[in-house]
């Protein structure tokens, strides 16, 4: 089926081509879809243009009542139909009438039905998954129904990573399971329209979602002045919707009752802890008892855990969302100041901690990013895995490996694998120096020794201030890849 992508949805290429392919399907009976992604990542903006394209019928559920849900449903459903089919008394009634009065519908397309927002109405209706799968199994692919296609979507990832999990009543009844994840880089600078130190900026503070650009606007002004500015009509605004942003997140969770835990949580791991343990010190808790929700929390996609890419040991834990990053660390310790306007005091004493704490770790990810993602147009054609790594050395007491690729055919945290480059991140205004290379080159005699194949491991320095003459005659020689902001975005 050629259905061509609307103008106005910026990028998703190749979701909507999956998406495409899935209502297009002309194989017979039910066949259903499953759409998830994080708060502001466009999956309701995709959906919505899927269906005006293919004549779908789209749906969103609010946090009603069962009863408001079911009414709500058939006012969509009457509307999309052009008559009103009354009242449904529970979900089987409702879902068997959508699926026979789309399917007598004309239309070019297989019918298909979007049910948004779904974890909304798995929580006061918690037999809609099996009312799903009663209907799959009466109208599914062997039962020669005519095709019908239905997606379930939702924000809360907790729930709908688990809608196909082994013990649940879809599992093995999907045949799509796509996520909606935030624009890389640079994606991101291209949906913004702004130059690399500016998008940069932009990144490092509300990442790649899609859905700031609505609330914020254009992007800042470039240099010093122009990002303040910026921010302080948006989330250092006490008045503007992302001075609260972590709490909307928390509340797209069912799971999550007791905000307070989860927002400490985010605040421990914001000021550096990267443990339970370390997290459990700093929130008052015993590591143990923060099981469940750090459990929670990684489930929903609020924080990330990160595993060493060489080393068995246990994995970092990071803040998956730059907009809850800058909240802890920037907005939350100044929330009193900010309430009365002294956005230029709080901006002027955070400076540091911006710098230190969200730009370095940020800028340490765009490269990561940068070598997973296009380190192959660059001539990179051996990268597999990427990641980070510490190694043991008693002359330095350890370094730690800002960024670490191992080969395509190597296994992570397999003692052997060959190492196809070896990088180091900076974000400082200060320019690096051949003591970077030279550490690099040194960390690679370390593995080497230490049984790695590392001896023809590539050094990348990357740089937001740029590199003497001494590193680029180095890198003439291809004894180094360096790559500075511009060269990162630029596409190859």
């Amino acid at each position: 089926m050629d259905v061509i992508k609307p103008d106005g949805v910026f990028d998703r290429a190749h979701e909507w081509d999956d998406l495409v392919q899935f209502t297009g399907d002309p194989a017979p009976g039910l066949r259903i879809g499953v759409v998830r992604g994080r708060r502001r990542h466009g999956k309701s903006f995709l959906l919505e243009h899927l269906c005006e394209a293919v004549n779908g019928v789209y749906t969103v559920a609010l946090r009603q009542s069962r009863t408001m849900a079911l009414a709500r449903f058939s006012d969509s459903l009457s509307q999309s139909l052009g008559y009103q089919l009354g009242n449904f008394p529970n979900w089987v009634v409702a879902l068997d009438t959508a699926v026979d009065a789309l399917s007598r519908r004309p239309g070019a397309h297989p019918p298909l039905l979007v049910l948004d927002e779904f974890p909304y109405l798995a929580d006061h209706s918690p037999e809609l998954p099996s009312a799903i799968q009663a209907l799959y199994d009466q109208r599914g692919p062997r039962k020669g129904h005519p095709p019908f296609k239905l997606i379930l979507c939702g924000s809360a990832i907790s729930v709908m990573s688990t809608l196909l999990a082994g013990d649940q009543a879809l599992r093995g009844r999907a045949v799509l399971d796509l996520r909606i994840g935030q624009f890389r880089f640079r994606d991101a600078a291209n949906y913004w329209d702004a130059e690399p130190q500016t998008a940069f900026l932009i990144d490092s503070v509300l990442g790649g979602a899609p859905g700031y650009r609505d609330v914020v606007g254009d992007a800042p002004e470039p240099g010093a002045d122009g990002l303040f500015h910026w921010l302080e009509r948006s989330i250092l605004n006490p008045s503007h919707i992302l001075f609260t942003e972590p709490d909307y997140l928390l509340a797209e969770d069912p799971r999550i009752r007791d905000r307070a835990i989860y927002n400490a949580i985010w605040w421990a791991v914001a000021m550096g802890a990267t443990s339970p343990t370390q997290i459990g010190g700093l929130v008052g808790m015993d590591a143990k008892a923060l099981t469940y929700h750090l459990n929670v929390m990684r489930d929903g996609g609020f924080i990330r855990t990160e595993q060493d890419l060489l080393r068995q040991r246990r994995p970092t834990i990071t803040i998956a969302d730059p907009a809850v990053r800058f909240h802890n660390l920037i907005v939350q310790p100044n929330v009193s100041a900010l309430e009365m306007r002294q956005a230029r005091v709080v901006w002027d004493r955070s400076r540091k901690t911006f710098s230190d704490k969200i730009l370095g770790p940020h800028f340490e990810e765009a490269a990561r990013t940068w070598v997973r993602w296009y380190g192959a147009e660059a001539g990179l054609d051996d990268i597999g895995q990427v990641g980070t790594t510490e190694v043991a050395c008693r002359e330095h007491r350890g370094h730690e490996v800002d960024i670490i690729a191992i080969s395509r055919t190597a296994l992570a945290r397999s003692k052997g694998a060959r190492i196809t480059l070896l990088g180091e991140a900076k974000c400082t205004n200060k320019a690096r120096t051949i003591a970077d290379l030279r550490r690099l080159e040194h960390i690679r005699d370390l593995l080497t020794g230490l049984g790695w194949d590392a001896e023809h491991a590539l050094p990348a320095i990357f740089s937001r201030a740029g590199f003497p003459s001494e590193l680029e005659t180095a890198a003439a020689k291809g004894q180094v890849r360096l790559l500075d902001l511009e060269s990162m975005y630029a596409p190859g």
